[in-house]
């Protein structure tokens, strides 16, 4: 599992700088909402991130807390939809615990919503999913208090014919 491929038809973005065009509905609409309460090169507080507010997209959002010392997330949660379509549930474990290839490049995309204090899109082909599949997602960086969470929604999309 160590030499898992890593992911293909990479695209990744800055929502708030870069005008990204987001072609699924919900995941559009999780963006925009993270738009309105996010002030501009800043964390949003995550009191905006309660489950009614998060309810139309519940079932595919992340939530990872930030574990600066290793330079790490936990999933604090992994959205039961996500769970399905991956097959596995990561609720608990670090980012650094997925398999070389997609834990590198999540890791990455985390640290670089955290670091830069902006919104990041991606989108990526499947590398562990029960069901063929890209993946594209929206990661908002939060505050909460003094600890600093990625709050992401991560929608499975179907993939291209290869």
């Amino acid at each position: 599992m160590e030499d898992d491929k890593a992911p293909e038809r990479i695209r990744i973005g800055y929502p708030e700088t870069d005008g990204i065009d987001i072609r699924h509905p919900p995941l559009r609409a999780f963006c925009d909402y993270c738009l309105s309460v996010k002030p501009p090169d800043d964390y949003a507080d995550r009191s905006h991130f309660d489950v009614f507010r998060l309810k139309p997209w519940l079932g595919y959002m992340m939530i990872v807390a930030y574990e600066p010392e290793i330079r790490d997330f936990r999933y604090r949660l992994y959205g039961t939809f996500l769970a399905d379509q991956a097959g596995f549930d990561l609720t608990g474990n670090l980012v650094s615990q997925m398999p070389r290839g997609i834990g590198g490049f999540i890791l990455r995309l985390y640290l670089d919503c955290v670091d830069k204090r902006k919104l990041v899109y991606s989108e990526h082909t499947h590398v562990h999913a029960r069901y063929s599949c890209d993946w594209h997602r929206v990661l908002c960086p939060v505050r909460d208090r003094d600890s600093i969470q990625v709050v992401g929604c991560n929608i499975p999309v179907a993939s291209p014919m290869s």
